[in-house]
């Protein structure tokens, strides 16, 4: 359903967006009707249905808009001559989006979302890493990185960013850069 991008566009499907996220804070996205979301969105239903299907497809919407959103702020981020700079940059970047982090890459029901939100990670670790591995091992190696280095985002945000940009940065470095670094 492809429509013209003008500025009221934009709002409405950025109001539903919103919209959808605030009501995915308590509900599964399965839980949530139509009527429910445009109410909250303060739109009528057939504004939604010009845009989408349904909320599934809202959802994959955002998801994409997200995972572009990320790509396109790790090519902004100076990262070869400072990795722990790239690093604390990216960690802004989560802390800064943190609703929407905690609804796409820690709900069960996002998984396709978290399967593509690694795929980038470990893609990014690939281009970045100085190291080289056998190739049988490689992917190995790179998923247990980044599955290490999620789970250690997860538990800082779930504590609500208790550690500083400059704490985590230098122990997920620390940590990721020895168990690197020791298999080489």
């Amino acid at each position: 359903m492809v429509k013209k991008d003008n500025q009221r566009v934009r709002l409405t499907k950025t109001l539903l967006k919103t919209s959808l996220i605030d009501l995915m804070q308590n509900k599964q996205i399965h839980k949530i009707t139509i009527k429910e979301l445009c109410a909250h969105a303060e739109i009528n239903r057939s504004t939604f249905y010009l845009y989408y299907e349904d909320q599934f497809a809202l959802l994959n919407e955002i998801e994409d808009d997200f995972l572009n959103h990320v790509k396109t702020h790790l090519i902004k981020i100076e990262h070869p001559s400072n990795d722990r700079n790239f690093l604390k940059e990216l960690l802004a970047y989560i802390k800064n989006n943190a609703q929407i982090v905690r609804i796409l890459l820690f709900r069960l029901e996002n998984l396709s979302f978290q399967t593509s939100f690694i795929s980038i990670a470990i893609d990014t670790l690939k281009l970045n890493l100085k190291y080289e591995y056998p190739n049988h091992l490689a992917d190995y190696i790179y998923r247990y990185l980044t599955m290490g280095c999620l789970s250690i985002i997860k538990k800082w945000i779930e504590d609500d960013f208790t550690l500083s940009l400059d704490e985590l940065s230098d122990l997920i470095f620390q940590l990721s850069d020895h168990a690197a670094s020791s298999y080489n």
